[in-house]
């Protein structure tokens, strides 16, 4: 096993060359992989408090590794209280550790209205399943989530 001072700066080396080539890179920090991808943002400060000095490194990204993808474009519109009709679309992305999220996201026929979407609907184990799920939802499944939804 190795000294943590030792794996500590394994990771920072790491890291230091994924910042440099713009590329994404794995960690082994314990006994954990962990997937940094290149758009990670990575800050560093030094500080002195009374007589101790820190380095904090802080590596913060978002949950999804790539630009959503349309998955599915419904038969099916909904329709809010004052009648305007809205075409329904899942999309979905991937995760970085291999699971796919969806959502919906209601466009409105009238290109004067807002874009609506909902926060996370589900999460498959990959793009085939999140394809199934968003085949079998139902009408009455749009209502509800279309109450849920907020502008895009």
């Amino acid at each position: 096993m190795q000294k943590p001072s030792v794996e500590i700066a394994a990771v920072l080396r790491r890291l230091a060359e994924s910042v440099e080539s713009g590329d994404a890179t794995i960690v082994q920090l314990a006994d954990e992989q962990i997937v940094i991808p290149a758009n990670a943002d990575v800050s560093c400060k030094y500080e002195t408090v009374g007589e101790t000095k820190e380095l904090k490194i802080r590596v913060t990204w978002d949950v999804f590794s790539s630009a959503p993808q349309l998955i599915h474009k419904h038969s099916e519109s909904v329709q809010d209280t004052l009648g305007n009709l809205y075409d329904v679309f899942i999309y979905g992305a991937p995760r970085l550790d291999g699971t796919w999220v969806g959502w919906i996201k209601f466009v409105p026929l009238n290109p004067a209205l807002p874009s609506l979407r909902t926060d996370r609907e589900t999460t498959q184990p990959d793009l085939a399943a999140l394809e199934y799920w968003s085949t079998g939802l139902e009408p009455m499944y749009f209502v509800g989530a279309f109450e849920r939804a907020e502008p895009a």
